[in-house]
């Protein structure tokens, strides 16, 4: 099983953390040492309801069943496998058992919205960006305008 946590960075931040992804990976690994101070100064807190649309309306379209209940939510795909998803205030939490192609399907839901999440997977001490930065949006304006 893989274990995810996914944050949404701050747009002021973003920028500043482009190519420091290591160090972001080191602030945000949940344990008995976080400081919680620095994820909220770090990352925005999540809209419930902008995910819930996201889960409900674009996610759901790639699984055989969908089950939630009070900010988690249970994805079943009878070939790939399964999804459990617990949306906390700064965080998702997300555990995929199956296919990694359930990952990249959570990841490209997720990145429709925005280009700032950023996921850590603690386990195998990985880390990025939902939404690799050559295809990011807002870096492709800000290089247009330069």
């Amino acid at each position: 099983m893989r274990k995810y946590e996914i944050f949404k960075i701050k747009s002021a931040y973003q920028s500043f953390i482009m190519g420091r992804e290591r160090l972001l990976f080191e602030l945000l690994t949940v344990g008995p040492s976080t400081n919680y101070q620095e994820i909220e100064y770090l990352c925005d807190q999540l809209n419930q309801r902008e995910l819930d649309h996201i889960i409900q309306n674009n996610l759901a379209k790639s699984f055989d069943e969908l089950d939630s209940y009070h900010n988690e939510y249970r994805l079943t795909h009878l070939i790939k496998g399964e999804v459990f998803i617990k949306m906390g205030t700064h965080s998702i939490q997300v555990y995929c058992q199956g296919s990694r192609m359930l990952d990249l399907d959570l990841f490209v839901a997720l990145s429709t919205s925005t280009d700032r999440f950023f996921a850590v997977m603690n386990e195998q001490e990985e880390c990025g960006w939902l939404k690799p930065l050559k295809h990011s949006e807002r870096m492709i304006l800000e290089n247009s305008m330069m």
